[in-house]
Parts: structure tokens; C-alpha cells; sequence
């Protein structure tokens, strides 16, 4: 009769059993050269919108009654994202960098911009704009 590991000694059937105290058998096929690594650009631009939300938030605290739940609950997240983003962990140029592109996607994503956009697509275009009010034109002289 061969001789059978144990079940769950990871061996494969008719393979040789191992010393006690010897390292378990390594599992056989292909395996990665390299563990993966996170993308340093992504992070440093998480980051970047970690910094800038931290920074809008600073500045919302002072428009909330003091005291107020609200306020707590804005110092407390304040808190705990800050130690994220030190100070000088992000560079001013990124920042910037990063607040032109969040206000490039939000006129973008206006619904005046859409609205326009929707009207080239169908071969009408907007009419020209009148006076403010909505008002007749002015005579012409």
C-alpha cells in the first residue's frame, strides 16, 4: 500500500511526506515578478482633493452657530481627514491644479452648459439673447 499524506497537508497524492519541522510545500504554477503598487499619481491626486475639501470645510466653520451639532460634527471630520493632508504634504501648485479642474467639471456639468450643448445637437441653436427681463427690444433710432 503507498504510503498517504494526511488530508490537508497540502501535498499532492503520492508525493513524498515531509520532515517535521520542514517548511510547507510551495504551490506550483505561475506567480506574479512583483506585488502590486499603488498608482503615486492617483494617490497624490486623492490627496490634492483631500486637501481641498479639508480646506472648504475650515471655511464653512465659521458660518455655523458654535456649539451646534452641525459645527461638532464638521470639527470632528475635520479632525480625522486633516491628519491626512499635513500641512506641506501637498504642494500649492497641485492644490490649484486640482480646484481648476473641480471648477472646469462643475461649468462643464451646469445645466446651462448642457442645455446648450443639447441644442447644437439638434441643429437649433439658441436664440440671442435679449435684455435683461425679458422684455421687448429697445426702438431702433
Amino acid at each position: 500500500m503507498p504510503d498517504m499524506m494526511p488530508p490537508g497537508s497540502g501535498a499532492p497524492p503520492g508525493a513524498p511526506p515531509s520532515a517535521p519541522g520542514a517548511p510547507p510545500p510551495q504551490a506550483t504554477g505561475i506567480q506574479p515578478a512583483t506585488s502590486p503598487v499603488p498608482e503615486r499619481g492617483l494617490e497624490a491626486q486623492a490627496q490634492a482633493k483631500l486637501a481641498l475639501l479639508v480646506m472648504g470645510l475650515t471655511h464653512l466653520l465659521p458660518g455655523m452657530p458654535v456649539g451646534s451639532d452641525m459645527a461638532k460634527d464638521v470639527r470632528e471630520a475635520l479632525n480625522k481627514l486633516a491628519k491626512h493632508v499635513p500641512p506641506g504634504a501637498v504642494s500649492p501648485g497641485i492644490q490649484m491644479t486640482e480646484a481648476q479642474r473641480q471648477l472646469l467639471m462643475a461649468r462643464q456639468n451646469s445645466p446651462m452648459i448642457q442645455a446648450a450643448q443639447a441644442a447644437q445637437m439638434h441643429g437649433g441653436g439658441a436664440p440671442p439673447p435679449g435684455p435683461p427681463g425679458g422684455g421687448a427690444p429697445p426702438p431702433m433710432a
